[in-house]
């Protein structure tokens, strides 16, 4: 039988399941996201209402009346007749549109006709010469309707300059059903992998986003929110689905357009600044939204979501980094992607890059040229940050040493005093307002943990780590009360020993 997986036909064994087509498309997934199954394209079509007429002469949007069943119903099963059909007249009250033969019945009645009302004509009381009229402005006449609404069976609800302006030796180019959020809800569910797929069914596991070339550090910032291939629901309404993972991180404003179904939008200013949007019906643009880039595929994925569910995530680029990895690595890496690789730096086969330039994914993927800058695997050491225990401090350290927007962080060197096995970095007074206690010592300071100093002190969001447990202080100096408990260093021990006063530390997370 006959599927279709992410918009691609697939012929597959009848009883197979959503999994058995997963595993047969290779479709990327991730596991425990949800899917959107669509019983057939004719099933979301017969709940769509909106209809895009492409002409050589503009765009027209028409939507359905809710009165007029026998209208609507030959408009769903006929409008692909239409296409290449021309605009066989136009005047200062109507355009007309056609023809096709119909097996609609005409009536000779005289109707009153509102500006843009889209009427079903029967000219010369004939079905073998039905029309689309469209009302210009208006006025009263007879158009051998059919015995309902009028013979109205739509509005124009967009591009009615173009309706305006439409000549006789205008075509129509396409007639496509414009697919909402509603239509696919009424004909779309979220399954299982388990569900035994239907001839005709439509499969999506996904969702594409494709970046917009002149927001790059909006689309990176997106890219970093998706590190792990998932977008969170943190929040969903009618009209759009939000993350907040990097919510308070300011970005500066770059392109702003219209939000359109589908837009992805990063918020540069003003309360939830840094929160990014996925929008499932259109809105104006504003100043306060960068757009990050739009939804290529697998909006119905997107239109199915539920709030505190993840959906799977690919964009187009995908992210180019080769932070963290060696010079030889990086090598590779870069060949592979056809582009370009300079080393910088140390230039050595095992030296770590801690930098690249340019620094967004969609400028290298312009330029196909990379520049690296590589440090000694002496200057890195690998964390991991407990940031389910310690949202505030966590997310404090990510900020200030960079890690909550890059691959690699790095801090300063404040103070390392060997004869005490410390070493502590300086708070960043702006950021460290508010760090209220979290998770604390348990009667000691294990060696190696990352702690920072809370507001039960005065020296708020210093950052330290001993070398030796001790049962006594903080490694900021602080008493137990005053410090979080924020991670532990996972590989460089030694290197961490070696730095001193003012030296640079390159931090990863594992």
């Amino acid at each position: 039988m006959q599927v279709k997986i992410n918009d691609i036909e697939m012929d597959i064994t009848a009883g197979s399941t959503v999994e058995d087509a997963i595993k047969l498309s290779n479709a990327p997934y991730i596991s425990g996201t949800p899917i959107a199954l669509i019983e057939g394209r004719q099933e979301l079509e017969s709940q769509v209402n909106k209809y895009k007429i492409e002409t050589t002469g503009g765009s027209v949007i028409i939507e359905l009346v809710d009165n007029a069943e026998l209208l609507t119903d030959f408009w769903k099963k006929n409008y692909k007749k239409f296409i290449n059909k021309v605009i066989r007249w136009t005047t200062s009250q109507e355009v007309a549109m056609g023809a096709v033969k119909s097996d609609l019945e005409p009536t000779n009645n005289e109707y009153l006709y509102n500006r843009w009302d889209v009427i079903i004509s029967l000219s010369g009381f004939s079905n073998e010469a039905t029309h689309i009229i469209f009302s210009k402005s208006k006025h009263q006449s007879i158009y051998s309707v059919p015995n309902q609404n009028k013979g109205i069976v739509a509005t124009v609800v967009g591009g009615k300059r173009n309706i305006l302006k439409l000549k006789n030796t205008d075509e129509i180019i396409n007639i496509e059903p414009i697919i909402e959020r509603k239509s696919v809800i009424n004909s779309a569910s979220v399954t299982d992998l388990s569900t035994t797929l239907k001839e005709g069914n439509e499969l999506f596991t996904y969702v594409e986003i494709e970046a917009n070339h002149e927001a790059p550090i909006s689309f990176e910032h997106f890219l970093k929110i998706i590190e792990d291939g998932t977008f969170y629901v943190d929040y969903e309404s009618e009209s759009f689905i939000g993350n907040d993972k990097l919510r308070g991180l300011e970005k500066d404003s770059e392109v702003i357009e219209k939000r359109k179904r589908g837009a992805v939008t990063l918020r540069n200013q003003g309360a939830g600044v840094g929160r990014v949007y996925i929008y499932r019906e259109d809105r104006v643009g504003v100043p306060s939204h960068n757009i990050i880039g739009y939804v290529s595929r697998g909006i119905q994925l997107l239109d199915t979501v539920k709030e505190h569910e993840k959906i799977t995530i690919k964009t187009v680029p995908e992210k180019i980094s080769t932070v963290a990895l060696t010079q030889k690595d990086a090598d590779i890496y870069l060949e592979n992607l056809g582009i370009e690789h300079e080393r910088d730096g140390l230039v050595d086969d095992d030296a770590i890059i801690v930098a690249q330039d340019p620094l967004y994914t969609v400028d290298i993927d312009k330029q196909k040229k990379l520049k690296t800058l590589g440090v000694p695997k002496d200057d890195f050491v690998e964390i991991e940050l407990y940031a389910d225990e310690n949202p505030s401090s966590v997310w404090y350290f990510r900020k200030i040493s960079g890690l909550l927007n890059g691959d690699v962080g790095h801090l300063r060197v404040n103070m390392a005093i060997k004869e005490m096995n410390i070493i502590m970095f300086k708070a960043v007074n702006k950021e460290a307002k508010g760090l209220i206690p979290e998770k604390l010592p348990d009667n000691k300071v294990n060696a190696w943990e990352i702690c920072v100093s809370n507001t039960a002190c005065k020296h708020v969001g210093n950052i330290g780590i001993r070398f030796e447990d001790n049962a006594e202080f903080g490694p900021t100096g602080e008493s137990f009360n005053a410090t979080n408990v924020i991670g532990k260093v996972v590989a460089g021990f030694e290197n961490l020993k070696a730095f001193k006063e003012g030296d640079t530390v390159y931090v990863k997370e594992r």
